[in-house]
C-alpha cells in the first residue's frame, strides 16, 4: 500500500478525535521516526498505529484509542481490496 494513502486514512480517522492538523502531524512525524517509504506493509502499519496510540491515549482515553485504530484498520483494508 501506498504510504500517503495509508496517512490519508489515518488522518480522515483521527481528525474527528484531534482535528485536522494535530492528525496530520501525527501520522507524519511518526511516519517519518519509523523511516517510512513510498511503500508500506502491513508491519509498518501496525508499528505506525503502535506509535500513534501512545500519543492518543493521553488525548482520549484507551478506550477512544482501540476505537479509533480498530476503524483505521477496518478502512485500510476497505482500500486495501
Amino acid at each position: 500500500m501506498q504510504k500517503q494513502e495509508v496517512v490519508d486514512l489515518v488522518v480522515a480517522n483521527l481528525s474527528r478525535y484531534l482535528g485536522t492538523t494535530m492528525a496530520e502531524a501525527s501520522a507524519r512525524m511518526q511516519c517519518e521516526k519509523l523511516g517510512l517509504g513510498a511503500t508500506v506493509t502491513e508491519a509498518d502499519i501496525e508499528a505506525l498505529l503502535s506509535r500513534l496510540a501512545n500519543g492518543l491515549h493521553v488525548f482520549v482515553g484507551r478506550e477512544k484509542t482501540d476505537l479509533a485504530l480498530d476503524e483505521i484498520r477496518v478502512a485500510l483494508k476497505g482500500a486495501a481490496r
